[in-house]
């Protein structure tokens, strides 16, 4: 006999040492821990735990297994399992439609498509309408199940629900709709408010046009009257008073006409070189002889300012008109000042008057058209109130600038040009 045979501790502990084996694996039979669980056991339970609803059918379309998501969002579904027949018990009680709205039947949809086919079923979108009026939206896709021989076991479908997306699709088509309703007015308001705009425009122009035939006769015999030797001294002021109101409305149909062309693109800017000086002398001199009558003095100063620039003139000496008109009208007592100068390749001009200044009110809405200062006496001032609205634009379309300051004791307008306006080629 041996050592081992006679020795119980030596059997416990080779007993020990040997493992047992339980299920196909060697167990500790001294392991406390639990035993993992079966395979379907866990897929059970990922299926239980999943949102999208699972259905599993045989191949004689028997309802073998709904996950608790499928129970929820169907819960007409039968116990499982299920005969075939569920499928038409539940058809009874629903109605199905495709993803178009057109009527369907419940076999047509991807769980029996994969079984008759044996292919897998994808993107799948139809809804069921419930008897309470409830809509349901989903998105299903199959996958055929094969057995080890081959040969097809069942299917097993998931279904997504869609239904807060397709509202939401339901509410930003009606919101596409309605905004391509809201364009559509909008282009055809915009159409009507551009053919009166244009009505008006012509209008405005060609009105101006008939005016001012008229009046250039008039200031044309005014001016004969004026060297006439037989006029006496208050003749010739009468007749001096017929010049400048001429030349004041000369003046506002100009401004008229051009804000007209402007506002309608067909202002045409031209470039050209032209004498700073001839051109300072024949901008300022309608103001000139305002102020002389006025008694104001009226100063021009010329600081390292070029002989010549390529500029429009007709349109650069509108805006210096307008501006030097401004001055005028808003000065009562003391100068006017013309200075020109020079900064790098541009050409500044500044016109400074000695008037009260602009006010805040006033500064608000400097540059908007007809929109015009008060008098003392609470009277408008003469003019259209287009005169810095055409200063800015035309500025803006010979790529020059505009700025002013102000104070109690007067204001000064800038406008800066470049010594070569290139126009652009259209």
């Amino acid at each position: 006999m041996t050592c081992f045979e006679t020795n119980p501790q030596a059997q416990l502990l080779c007993l020990i040492s040997l493992p047992n084996r339980q299920g196909g694996r060697w167990m500790d039979p001294f392991d406390t821990r639990p035993a993992p669980a079966t395979m379907e056991v866990r897929l059970r339970a990922l299926l239980s735990s999943m949102h999208s609803a699972i259905l599993e059918i045989d191949t004689q379309g028997a309802l073998v297994h709904a996950n608790r998501a499928a129970q929820i969002m169907l819960p007409d579904l039968p116990a499982t399992p299920a005969p075939p027949e569920w499928i038409h018990e539940f058809e009874e009680d629903h109605i199905f439609r495709d993803g178009h709205g057109a009527p369907m039947s419940s076999t047509e949809g991807p769980l029996l498509e994969a079984l008759r086919t044996g292919e897998s079923q994808r993107d799948w979108q139809f809804s069921i309408e419930f008897n309470n009026g409830r809509m349901l939206y989903l998105m299903g896709a199959a996958e055929p199940l094969f057995g080890a021989d081959g040969r097809l076991s069942g299917v097993v479908c998931s279904y997504q629900d869609i239904t807060e997306l397709i509202g939401l699709q339901h509410a930003l088509e009606e919101q596409l709709t309605e905004t391509k309703s809201a364009a559509q007015e909008l282009r055809l308001t915009h159409g009507e408010l551009s053919r009166a705009h244009n009505l008006q425009a012509g209008f405005i122009a060609n009105f101006s046009h008939d005016l001012r035939t008229p009046l250039s006769g008039v200031l044309g015999f005014a001016d004969l009257l004026d060297i006439s030797p037989h006029l006496d001294v208050e003749e010739k002021e009468f007749l001096q008073e017929i010049i400048d109101a001429g030349d004041s409305l000369r003046m506002m149909i100009d401004s008229v006409i051009t804000y007209s062309n402007i506002i309608s693109g067909t202002v045409r800017i031209t470039s050209e070189w032209h004498d700073i000086d001839a051109l300072v002398e024949k901008s300022s001199e309608a103001a000139r002889k305002v102020c002389t009558r006025r008694g104001l003095e009226f100063h021009m100063e010329m600081v390292d300012a070029p002989e010549k620039m390529c500029i429009d003139e007709m349109r650069l000496q509108e805006v210096l008109e307008q501006l030097l008109d401004n001055a005028v009208k808003f000065t009562e007592k003391g100068h006017i000042t013309l200075k020109v100068s020079s900064i790098a390749d541009s050409v500044v001009f500044e016109i400074s008057d000695t008037g009260p200044g602009i006010s805040h009110e006033a500064e608000m809405r400097l540059y908007e058209p007809y929109s015009k200062a008060l008098v003392k006496d609470g009277q408008l001032r003469r003019g259209v109130g287009l005169g810095l609205t055409l200063v800015k634009a035309l500025c803006d379309l010979m790529h020059g600038k505009v700025d002013y300051s102000t104070s109690a004791q007067g204001t000064t307008f800038r406008v800066q040009f470049p010594l070569i306006y290139t126009p652009v080629l259209s």
